[in-house]
């Protein structure tokens, strides 16, 4: 069994948490639940996990955790720096599973299934792969980032599995990864030229990726292609939420 960290830090202002009156989109409600009591509830039904670390506004957060069983971390900023926060209690040696506030969609078989592609756990990130046919067969109406690979066009998840020792080594260079998460054409340009030429004859490759951001960022990583749409069905828009409603009815 491994920890768990949620990042469900709130962010800047936007349309979404403005029509819905909150200033955190965790703490929409889907249903009269908000979106992060059900990721919080497949975790906790999920038998590869154990605990359960959640890193966001503390107040709203104590108030959920009337049973005790998640541990909280008050908000420190940035996406990287909550994350740190939150590895600080898990155990750094394990890999940890981790997940954004913003996936209602997820349930404990869709986690299970994702850590058993991960085994044997011999590396120190592994990241979510999904075509763009998984993701549109399921839920037509989402909107994603897809970078066109030779595999096809796929797009990443909102999971993760890390190795805490690794990250907190090295959250500095990870700073500008996570800037170009989504933009693909400005990740390539960090990359090496001959990903680029790659990348325009259409040969780059999922191997190509995992090889050289590898070396940059000093660890060993692995693509996990899975079809567990539901890891990529995050709330970011209103039309994303209106989906997601109709999703879980």
């Amino acid at each position: 069994m491994i920890d768990a960290v949620v990042l469900a830090g709130g962010g800047k202002p936007e349309p979404l948490t403005e029509q819905e009156g909150v200033s955190n989109k965790a703490f929409i409600k889907l249903h009269n639940k908000p979106i992060i009591a059900y990721i919080l509830d497949a975790l906790h039904q999920a038998g590869s996990i154990d605990r359960i670390i959640v890193v966001g506004p503390q107040k709203e957060l104590e108030d959920l955790n009337e049973k005790d069983f998640f541990d909280i971390v008050a908000e420190q900023g940035s996406m990287l720096d909550n994350l740190a926060a939150g590895f600080e209690l898990a155990d750094t040696e394990k890999p940890c599973l981790v997940v954004t506030g913003d996936i209602p969609l997820i349930n404990a078989e869709v986690i299970d299934q994702f850590l058993e592609l991960c085994n044997p756990l011999e590396h120190d990130l592994y990241y979510p792969v999904l075509t763009r046919e998984a993701c549109l067969e399921r839920f037509p109406e989402t909107e994603r980032t897809y970078v066109r690979l030779k595999e096809g066009h796929v797009t990443g998840g909102n999971i993760g599995l890390v190795r805490p020792a690794w990250f907190l080594d090295n959250k500095d260079r990870l700073e500008m990864f996570i800037s170009y998460r989504k933009k693909p054409l400005k990740l390539l340009r960090i990359l090496p030229i001959s990903l680029g030429i790659k990348y325009l004859l259409k040969t780059l490759s999922i191997k190509d990726l995992e090889y050289h951001l590898s070396r940059l960022l000093f660890l060993k990583a692995k693509a996990v292609i899975c079809d567990c749409v539901e890891i990529a069905v995050d709330v970011d828009k209103i039309s994303d939420l209106e989906m997601v409603k109709k999703a879980i009815m």
